[in-house]
């Protein structure tokens, strides 16, 4: 049986048969209507990765998808939760949406981010839980550039940032639909309801959950001089300390 390394340099030459078109739009499609971008990201114990598509609607409904940008990294030698490298793939969406808003030039753009991890929902959706640093950081500049609205959920079968995170051959690659015009189910009228941190709860016994502790104290009664005094069995021994503290 081949290896893994064996199989990647004998398909290396099938590279060359890959071609991807530099048009989004086709020709004679005519008026477009509505400009979408829609990213998904997907992470497993060996990477992490996301995809990124463009739906445009013309003047009749039609729609046509384009594979807009794909990106995927090597997860870190150390042992790392599934859940923060889902989080991680989510933060390069972000990243990948900030430079494509920035380099093509397009007005009233819609936007999707997908994943398949309802914890990452959870991580980014809700407001009430205090997490560790890396989660609570990495939140936050998610947060700062899409709006928790913005996430929605996608079944593991229909998510394609599947292929980046986990890989596959070059000749998988080339003949898959699934890959270079997205998945069956995002050439349907799509659920636009908005994510809100009630769908997504984050469990109790999240480990990336801060732990509340709390103290109990009880204040004791100040004493008075009086009281102080009985301890000493005499005048004598009572007047003596005291010109202790007084020189002191």
């Amino acid at each position: 049986m081949k290896s893994r390394w064996e199989q990647w340099r004998n398909e290396l030459h099938l590279l060359q048969q890959v071609k991807i078109p530099r048009r989004y739009k086709p020709e004679a499609f005519g008026e477009i209507k509505a400009v979408e971008f829609h990213y998904s990201s997907d992470a497993s114990q060996e990477g992490y990765g996301q995809y990124s598509y463009i739906r445009l609607i013309n003047d009749k409904g039609q729609m046509h998808w384009a594979l807009a940008m794909a990106k995927s990294r090597v997860a870190s030698l150390k042992a790392i939760t599934i859940p923060r490298l889902e989080l991680a793939a989510a933060l390069v969406s972000v990243r990948v949406h900030t430079l494509l808003r920035r380099q093509l030039n397009y007005q009233d753009v819609k936007e999707v981010f997908w994943t398949d991890s309802k914890v990452v929902l959870g991580y980014i959706c809700n407001d009430a839980k205090k997490f560790h640093v890396y989660v609570a950081n990495t939140v936050q500049q998610i947060r700062d550039e899409i709006s928790p609205a913005h996430w929605k959920y996608v079944e593991i079968e229909n998510n394609p940032a599947d292929y980046a995170s986990r890989g596959m051959p070059v000749l998988a690659m080339i003949n898959s639909s699934k890959w270079w015009n997205g998945p069956d189910f995002l050439w349907q009228s799509l659920d636009t309801t908005q994510a809100s941190a009630e769908d997504y709860v984050v469990a109790e016994d999240d480990p990336e959950v801060k732990k509340v502790v709390s103290c109990l104290t009880e204040a004791q009664e100040p004493s008075s001089f009086l009281d102080r005094l009985k301890y000493f069995s005499d005048w004598h021994r009572a007047t003596r300390a005291t010109a202790v503290c007084l020189r002191l």
